[in-house]
């Protein structure tokens, strides 16, 4: 399909645009596999997706940590995609005729089994070396064996690697009690000491969390797992009213014999602000997690065993009246490229978005890409795109904010008098024009394009400028300086950005 897409996009350019390349990969499907439309769209996305999904990191780079095990649930929604992806795509091999299930396979099916088995397994042995869940890794090892011999029936194919992952002693009870809670974006685990509770690593404070009315998932959790093999009960309360708590009693069951039984070693709790009409700026809330045990060596049945407060902080943030744009949440704007709020076109150019382009959503572009003779501009006269945010914090409260733009990697085809470049502005600052390719010499690459972690494994290349921005509401502003950028996406750093690898999910907008 490849090859042939490159034959035909060489025969006649024109016919393909960035809004009808999909159409190319439906009428193969449609082709190939005499698939209804319906069906050759949805193998049109899959390949989409698996393609989309591969590229953010090349699959022999990927690694236990690639993506963030504790922040923006980015390892989590990285699971569910690939469980989606491979779903819609056993769907269809289970309805093709048996005479059109190797070819199916081959081409459309064993690449999404093979990347998600791939993935799935590394993003486990991430939360096994972590969170010591290592009865899930077990299963997609035994998936992964199954997907090679199923293949070498077809294809001769091959599988050599394996992650690392952590056994741990099932049968005795942690020092620091039978109950463990690990709040979301931390690494840390209450009680008892650790590394990540706190600097020093002993006799560290409770848990404290935060939450303001625009985190993009509206909701903050905290996991509840076994500190061993004894069973408990455990419920949640909190002193606020207007505080909500998705799950106020659960249980788990791990086996006594060490290994985990049917029921949950770990439950997930979700909390979030029921009303915010009764929050008041900056609030407290103490939220209690309590457990009781029926095993006699330790208490009196359902007498209390263990009790974790957690203090949230929550922040009633509210933008001025009338704003229209994105709005900070958690310490950070964060705007896909697509979501202008205005597009501006200067001698025939403005940009366009290449839809399904890039890590997350998609990129944009100046378009027609050599309009007006593959002309560039000075930093602010070209074509420009406007996003308008609001922001409540600025870095250590200094008044100013971090911008990193995410722009796909590229080369400096035009020559050494015109390196590929993009401006930045924030309200009437002046631009500051990025060139975000280094030099190199004739016939090499930058020694930023190579490498575990160079643009061409990560996929992206992060340009990042500081501006002045008081909180309040401002417009950002993306210049064509030259033909070629892609820019994908963006982020506005306050004071709270995390580490991940793909970046904070997108921002609220209203």
């Amino acid at each position: 399909m490849q090859t042939e897409f490159f034959i035909t996009y060489g025969w006649n350019a024109s016919v393909w645009t960035p809004d009808n390349l999909d159409s190319f990969v439906s009428q193969w499907a449609e082709r190939e596999f005499a698939f209804s439309s319906p069906d050759s769209a949805a193998v049109a996305e899959i390949i989409a997706n698996v393609s989309r999904y591969n590229s953010r990191r090349k699959p022999e780079m990927l690694n236990a940590t690639t993506y963030s095990l504790a922040n923006y649930r980015e390892a989590e929604i990285m699971l569910q995609e690939w469980d989606s992806v491979l779903n819609a795509s056993t769907v269809l091999y289970n309805s093709v005729s048996s005479a059109m299930k190797p070819a199916f396979f081959q081409l459309v099916q064993h690449p999404v089994e093979a990347s998600h088995t791939v993935a799935t397994m590394w993003i486990y042995a991430g939360i096994n070396n972590l969170r010591a869940s290592q009865a899930r890794v077990q299963s997609l090892f035994q998936k992964d064996y199954d997907l090679e011999v199923e293949y070498h029936t077809i294809l001769d194919g091959k599988w050599d690697q394996m992650p690392f992952i952590t056994w741990v002693q099932q049968r005795k009870t942690s020092i620091a009690g039978i109950m463990r809670i690990v709040p979301e974006s931390s690494f840390g685990a209450w009680p008892g000491d650790n590394m990540n509770d706190c600097a020093q690593g002993y006799s560290c404070p409770n848990p404290t969390m935060t939450l303001d009315p625009y985190v993009p998932f509206q909701n903050r959790y905290i996991d509840v797992g076994a500190g061993g093999p004894i069973p408990f009960d455990f419920t949640v309360t909190s002193n606020a009213s207007w505080f909500s708590i998705a799950t106020t009693q659960g249980s788990t069951s791990p086996s006594v014999s060490g290994s985990i039984s049917l029921g949950a070693p770990e439950q997930r709790v979700f909390l979030s602000v029921s009303d915010w009409s009764q929050v008041e700026g900056v609030q407290t809330v103490v939220v209690n997690f309590n457990a009781t045990t029926s095993n006699y060596n330790l208490t009196k049945v359902g007498e209390e065993v263990l009790s974790v407060p957690v203090t949230f902080v929550v922040n009633h943030t509210v933008p001025a009246e009338g704003f229209s744009g994105f709005v900070e949440g958690d310490g950070v704007v964060s705007i896909e490229a697509a979501h202008t709020t205005s597009n501006t076109s200067v001698a025939g150019i403005s940009w366009i978005e290449l839809p399904g382009y890039g890590r997350t959503l998609s990129g944009i572009t100046p378009w027609p890409r050599m309009a007006d003779n593959g002309t560039n501009f000075t930093a602010g006269a070209g074509p420009s795109v406007e996003y308008n945010f609001y922001n409540f914090n600025t870095l250590n409260q200094s008044g100013t904010v971090s911008i990193t733009t995410y722009v796909a990697p590229s080369l400096n085809a035009n020559g050494d008098d015109r390196p590929i470049a993009f401006a930045v502005q924030v309200d009437n600052e002046e631009p500051q024009t990025e060139y975000f390719i280094p030099p190199a010499a004739p016939g090499e690459l930058p020694d930023a394009w190579n490498g575990m972690d160079g643009f061409a494994a990560t996929n992206i290349v992060p340009v990042t400028t500081n501006f002045t921005a008081l909180p309040g509401a401002h417009t950002l502003k993306i210049w064509m300086v030259e033909p070629a950028v892609i820019v994908e996406k963006i982020v506005i750093d306050t004071g709270g950005l995390l580490p991940s690898y793909l970046g904070p999910p997108e921002s609220m907008r209203v």
